[in-house]
């Protein structure tokens, strides 16, 4: 359609510059000259009807595609070599021949029970109700058929999806998938090596509230299917305030009869919790600090940096940052 729009352009273009209307001109000059235009237009247009009627009746030759399917092929039973989509075919015959097979194309059907097909002779017997098409070249020529078993596996799917949320706002505990699994279908030799699935990859920036929506999963290789091909993604978002804690140092792992004291003491913990259980947070220590014996033991400088442990799973709280971040000990030795 926009080769012919465009003929159509060129030749109101072209007749429109050999036959302009001047603002002088009198309506019967201007009717007049627009009819010449509808004759020269109507006459070219005749005269390609009957240029591509002529020449359509020589021969010429045409590469096209042609669409391959399978026949025969039971449930349980699933191709192991993979088959191309189409057959590349060259032909040689009358150009109306040429048209109506280019407008319909016919499928080349394959036997799943022939190991080795001759492409050329299934395709020229696909094509012989047309007396005067003659096949030149088909590629592939030949084509392997190997089958085996067919299996089913549940997989569990693993996100790709990375969330960036907005100032002040984080994702609260664990994405989580709708369904958590798939199931793959396929031959036995290429399913048993799929233990996961993985989701498309995505990134979500600058949210601020909760998220639910569908994610395509990756599609699968030839001969694989999967079921289903999408999952829901949810997220809760919260949006979260800083809170602090001042925490004792301990030690651990000490021998028996071996005490440390720690200066401070204590440290000052700087952490981030969700505005909703700010107050819950309040009344508990969700950290603890300490520093390990076999440590003390290798330092030599006398000062040395606690490590931080999360002690509570209820509440969804993270580690800014404490101070001061190292503090100086001294060994109590027994009498």
């Amino acid at each position: 359609m926009s080769l012919f729009k465009n003929a159509m352009s060129s030749i109101s273009n072209f007749f429109s510059s050999r036959f302009k209307l001047e603002e002088s001109e009198d309506e019967d000059d201007k009717w007049f000259t627009k009819h010449k235009i509808f004759a020269f237009t109507f006459a070219m247009l005749f005269s390609l009807a009957l240029w591509f009627i002529v020449n359509m009746g020589r021969d010429y030759n045409m590469t096209m595609m042609l669409p391959i399917q399978i026949t025969n092929l039971p449930e349980d039973i699933a191709l192991s070599t993979e088959v191309p989509d189409n057959a590349a075919v060259s032909v040689s015959g009358e150009g109306w021949s040429l048209f109506n097979l280019y407008i319909n194309p016919p499928k080349v059907t394959l036997n799943v029970e022939a190991q080795q097909v001759n492409m050329f002779e299934q395709v020229r017997q696909q094509i012989s109700s047309m007396s005067d098409v003659s096949v030149m070249q088909v590629d592939p020529m030949f084509l392997e058929i190997e089958t085996e078993m067919r299996v089913s596996k549940k997989v569990p799917v693993v996100s790709q999806i990375e969330v960036s949320t907005g100032n002040q706002y984080g994702v609260l505990g664990p994405t989580q998938l709708s369904p958590d699994s798939i199931t793959v279908t396929g031959p036995a030799s290429r399913v048993e090596d799929v233990t996961t699935w993985n989701t498309v990859e995505s990134e979500i920036d600058d949210v601020s509230t909760d998220l639910e929506l569908t994610v395509d999963l990756q599609s699968p290789g030839p001969g694989i299917s999967i079921s289903p091909a999408s999952v829901t993604f949810r997220a809760e978002i919260a949006e979260f305030t800083e809170a602090e804690v001042r925490i004792p140092v301990r030690s651990r792992g000490l021998p028996s009869g071996r005490a440390v004291t720690f200066s401070p003491s204590s440290i000052l913990v700087k952490y981030d919790v969700p505005l909703q259980h700010y107050n819950d947070v309040q009344s508990i220590r969700p950290f603890v600090a300490f520093v390990d014996f076999e440590r003390l033991q290798q330092d030599t400088t006398g000062l040395i940096t606690p490590e931080l442990e999360k002690v509570t799973d209820e509440y969804d709280v993270r580690l800014r940052n404490f101070q001061p971040t190292r503090v100086s000990y001294y060994n109590i030795v027994p009498d």
